[in-house]
């Protein structure tokens, strides 16, 4: 409907009625984007002019130090973080205006606690200048980043409970279900899920470039499952690994990972290794089922993995670079052709079904060995 003044015609609000026709009372609800620097937000919780309200709390536990390390490298280097969501209230007696967070309690406590000088960074984050250093140890540059940081918030006024819980829920349902991969690194925020992370961040592009993964497969974290099961293997030796089993290595090691600088090492020594052999690349051999079992044949060429030395122990001798690439340039031709080489015929099968089940891993592992050696029939 609209009205008339003079000759402009402006919009009425819109009414909702119910089935019996019953008129109600429009929905005043009203949610804003409001923006806010660091500082300026930082300014209201140090004014209380913008608390926590805990019975909007998801969790009781405060993010372990990595976590929050982290989402102050993000802001650092400028990347975009989730909105915050603030409830205002109003005193009608004192006539102050109140913001509680109702989304984004931790973030918020994190950045207060950067702010005031109570955090101090990782030493492996980013930006190299930031690493280990708390608010008042940046140069001034990383500083007034940090201060003016644009944070999206949410403001919800004239909001009831019900309100805000229905924003909540309609949230959700909007919302990809998790996958197995993603249900982990949501759930542990400690070392090992850190770490996990970084070699994802280090090598996702190579991955794909090599035809290992799809952009999509990325975006779902498929990386991180490889290099957690390559990692489950280093330390549980080969198995079927579901579910359960990788999620039980997160939680072990997710307060301490001690190997942590070793394994990194021994996994960027292999994947050099392998992104020489561009002939490869592309091939069935970057697939990522094989790449669990090269990528460990071509650690344990390198260096003996005890978990793994009853399955293949190499010998003395090691073929030239030339040699190896022949070899396994004919373990992809099979693959690819399985009646090419019956002398490869139990490689084949080996990658032809059931190809995360601990057999059909450990045969592969082992023809990768024996090409790394020189072993083949």
């Amino acid at each position: 409907m609209l009205a008339t003044v003079g000759t402009a015609r402006i919009p009425q609000p819109l009414r909702v009625y119910s089935r019996s026709r019953k008129r109600e009372e429009p929905n005043v609800f009203d949610a804003k984007l409001t923006p806010y620097t660091i500082a300026e937000f930082c300014q209201a919780m140090q004014r209380n002019e913008v608390r926590v309200n805990y019975d909007y709390q998801r969790s009781p536990k405060v993010w372990p130090a990595a976590a929050r390390s982290f989402l102050i490298e993000t802001i650092l280097l400028g990347y975009p973080m989730p909105k915050i969501s603030l409830y205002q209230i109003t005193d009608v007696k004192t006539r102050k205006t109140l913001k509680e967070i109702v989304d984004g309690q931790q973030r918020s406590m994190t950045i207060f606690d950067f702010y005031n000088g109570k955090l101090r960074l990782d030493r492996k984050a980013l930006p190299a200048e930031a690493a280990g250093k708390i608010y008042r140890e940046l140069e001034e540059q990383w500083q007034y980043r940090f201060l003016n940081y644009a944070l999206s918030v949410d403001l919800f006024i004239g909001a009831t409970k019900e309100d805000i819980r229905e924003v909540f829920r309609r949230m959700n349902s909007y919302t990809v279900p998790l996958n197995a991969e993603e249900r982990r690194h949501s759930k542990f925020q400690g070392q090992f899920k850190w770490f996990v992370y970084r070699l994802t961040k280090r090598y996702s592009q190579a991955l794909e470039n090599i035809g290992a993964f799809t952009e999509k497969q990325l975006n779902r974290m498929q990386d991180a499952k490889l290099f957690s099961e390559i990692i489950h293997a280093m330390s549980k030796g080969i198995t079927t690994t579901k579910d359960r089993e990788l999620t039980r290595l997160y939680d072990e090691f997710d307060k301490n990972f001690a190997e942590e600088d070793a394994v990194e090492k021994r996994i960027a020594k292999a994947m050099d290794f392998l992104l020489e052999y561009k002939s490869l690349h592309q091939g069935p051999l970057m697939k990522p089922y094989q790449l669990y079992a090269l990528v460990l044949a071509i650690m344990h060429s390198q260096k003996a993995i005890s978990e793994l030395q009853t399955a293949y122990s190499f010998g003395k001798k090691r073929p030239s670079k030339d040699k190896v690439l022949e070899n396994l340039a004919r373990l992809a031709a099979a693959a690819d052709d399985p009646e090419s080489d019956k002398k490869l015929e139990k490689f084949v099968q080996a990658g032809a079904e059931k190809t995360n089940v601990a057999e059909q891993r450990k045969e592969r592992f082992i023809w990768y060995c024996r090409a790394l050696e020189d072993d083949m029939p």
